[in-house]
């Protein structure tokens, strides 16, 4: 079919200028290769042209903003826009005799744009999947966690069936049936003690598998933008059910850890499965982890002045305090003599640098009141924040030691009693 919207006054810069702003924002390097692209759009639009013409160059453009990581969303947003443009754009005869044309173009850009993004984004779902499991049996101990590897197949098999428009064999769509499912409904009552926790994880399964049951019954409809959308749901459940066990997990690892029992903090002996099992676990779940160490300032001065004994309890006291400001799944391990690594899982820089500068803050207003004495102390802390990427490796404990110790010491060279991340 023919088009022509050579009624519209559409100007060339304007439309540059509004259709590589994303472009912008990820890298000025690739202003003139978008230009380029954008420049045989506008060279269209000024003549009449067969639909495929236009198709085939947007077809260009998703490949390449997919290249650089640009949504779908924007891409969508961007091509709509065009549409508003050229509508806003041609005269009052123009809109009569040619909207209903121009909506239908607009449409089939979009669906065939949405359609190579879902092609890629199954591709990218998959291979991460692959990640995940691949993290999920290398951890040092399994125990609910190993229970998400079934879903993320059932994940990973789903994407492959939107990819093919297939909808023989069809991912298991009831709740209860598929594997994670029988589980959660059998064993796991017995395993989640916690009730509104469990109540929790079964509606965010349920609300997974309804989305699954929308994607089959448009499976074969061509509405590939709706698929993307349902499928970013499915990811993003399944994702927050991962967390979930996660977080569930590390608490049964923290349990079998042995304590030091002067603070009651973990032993250092537990640091390395524990570091090596949360970095798993985050990189199975895609969620980031703060990683912290902590020493009290002056503290042989306490000693000298006080007595260890007097020391013991400010140690003791600095422990209660961070055991009252974290959850049950975040972990305290006493380091050295008053280092201490804090760990708290699935958490994102300003929600983890709030914790710690309440446990900052809390520590430095306390007083401990011992033979007629008030002390007081403060603590130093060094923070950072680790997104793993790569599956574990044994110096990756050693090497994140260094650079949060980097960290502390700057927190002590800025002035001591502060959080530096």
């Amino acid at each position: 079919m023919k088009y022509d919207f050579t009624a519209t006054h559409l100007e060339l810069r304007d439309f540059i200028d509004a259709y590589t702003a994303c472009i912008t924002v990820h890298s000025n390097s690739h202003i003139a290769t978008a230009t380029g692209l954008y420049e045989k759009v506008f060279s269209i639009l000024n003549r009449a042209f067969e639909e495929e013409e236009m198709i085939l160059v947007y077809e260009e453009i998703a490949i390449y903003k997919i290249s650089l990581e640009i949504p779908y969303t924007i891409m969508s947003n961007e091509i709509y826009g065009l549409k508003n443009l050229l509508l806003g754009s041609a005269s009052t005869s123009a809109i009569s005799t040619d909207i209903i044309q121009l909506i239908s173009l607009f449409q089939k850009i979009n669906n065939r744009v949405a359609h190579i993004y879902l092609l890629k984004y199954v591709d990218k779902l998959i291979s991460l999947n692959n990640t995940r499991l691949s993290s999920i049996s290398d951890l040092v101990e399994k125990n609910i966690i190993v229970h998400y590897e079934s879903h993320l197949i059932w994940l990973s098999n789903l994407a492959q069936h939107i990819k093919n428009i297939d909808s023989s064999d069809f991912p298991e769509i009831d709740a209860t049936k598929c594997s994670f499912g029988s589980w959660l409904h059998s064993d796991a009552k017995k395993v989640i003690s916690n009730n509104s926790k469990y109540k929790n994880i079964v509606t965010i399964h349920n609300n997974l598998h309804l989305f699954a049951s929308k994607i089959f019954n448009i499976l074969d409809k061509g509405e590939y933008h709706v698929l993307i959308t349902y499928l970013e749901k499915c990811e993003l459940i399944s994702l927050s059910i991962g967390t979930e066990l996660a977080l569930l997990d590390q608490m049964l690892i923290n349990k079998k850890i042995t304590k030091d029992t002067l603070t009651g903090a973990l032993n250092r002996h537990g640091l390395r499965n524990v570091f090596e099992s949360q970095y798993e676990l985050s990189l199975a779940t895609t969620n980031p982890f703060i990683f912290a160490m902590c020493d009290l300032d002056f503290f042989k001065n306490i000693n000298d002045t006080y007595g260890h004994v007097a020391g013991d309890k400010l140690l003791r006291l600095f422990v209660d305090i961070v055991k009252e400001n974290i959850r049950n799944s975040d972990v305290i391990i006493r380091y050295g003599g008053e280092e201490f690594i804090i760990m708290l899982p699935t958490i994102h820089k300003q929600k983890g640098l709030e914790i710690l500068e309440r446990i900052r803050n809390d520590f430095a207003n306390t007083v401990l009141e011992f033979n007629d004495e008030k002390i007081s102390a403060t603590v130093s802390i060094g923070m950072i924040v680790i997104e793993p990427e790569y599956l574990f490796k044994q110096n990756f404990l050693d090497d994140y030691l260094m650079i949060v110790d980097k960290k502390l010491y700057q927190a002590k060279d800025n002035g001591r009693n502060r959080v530096e991340s």
